[in-house]
């Protein structure tokens, strides 16, 4: 332990009390100093230790307000490992949302060109907070556009726990016959950054998801925006052996 860097070992103290309930959750650490002047330390090594836990998920940090504790245990970085296209439609493991607005509305210009529909087009909106595997902070921000004759997917009785899509399958004469995926990085905005207890100012890894039905018309948009430090989308490719054409002459 001794040989320990001393940032690491302030970290690891620190991770310990918050675990033990010293600092229990939405509580304020000591300030800087009052913890440079508890851990014999200079204010670079204890930013330091800082960054430790905050890049842990466990505190968040904001100028001239301290330290929060915004976890006590440091969530799971959820690694999308996508073989199949089932696989790459939807999340592994356990989901819960928390629904934060629905509303009617129609694109204006920005949203049109965001998800690339027609201007004034119609949809029934969800906004919601994704949890997966029983993780303190929320793994994205997804906002569900949705045909407004698809609306009542609200009163299903998993609506909080799968996918809307499986959703409107399952209530309506509806099928996913083509669904597209987009990914792409984009700064949260500081609403976004308050919902998902992420850091001012990061950035989020964006997934949209397009699903077209039966009649060959969009029925549900999906846009999830996950904060930097939560998530990861990986794909594993394997050669396949050919056949020789030549071998098929006869």
């Amino acid at each position: 332990m001794r040989n320990l860097p001393i940032h690491q070992l302030i970290s690891d103290q620190l991770r310990n009390e918050i675990q033990q309930g010293k600092f229990p959750l939405g509580s304020r650490l000591p300030t800087e100093e009052e913890l440079c002047v508890t851990f014999k330390t200079s204010r670079p090594t204890l930013r330091q230790a800082l960054s430790t836990l905050s890049n842990e998920g466990l505190i968040h940090r904001r100028p001239r307000t301290g330290s929060t504790v915004i976890a006590t245990e440091m969530p799971v970085v959820l690694s999308h490992a996508v073989n199949t296209v089932n696989e790459l439609l939807d999340y592994p493991g356990v989901m819960t949302r928390q629904i934060l607005e629905t509303s009617q509305i129609k694109a204006d210009a920005v949203l049109a060109q965001k998800i690339q529909c027609e201007l004034h087009q119609e949809w029934f909106r969800i906004t919601s907070l994704r949890f997966q595997n029983h993780a303190n902070l929320p793994l994205c921000l997804t906002t569900y556009y949705i045909l407004p004759k698809y609306a009542d997917v609200v009163k299903h009785p998993q609506y909080l726990s799968k996918p809307i899509s499986e959703l409107i399958v399952d209530m309506f004469p509806e099928t996913i016959e083509k669904a597209r995926v987009e990914v792409y990085s984009q700064q949260l905005s500081a609403d976004e950054s308050t919902a998902l207890k992420a850091k001012d100012g990061s950035s989020a890894l964006v997934v949209m998801r397009t699903y077209t039905g039966k009649d060959h018309q969009v029925f549900q948009i999906t846009v999830s925006s996950h904060p930097e430090d939560r998530y990861r989308y990986s794909f594993e490719l394997k050669r396949e052996a050919r056949l020789n054409p030549q071998n098929n002459k006869k």
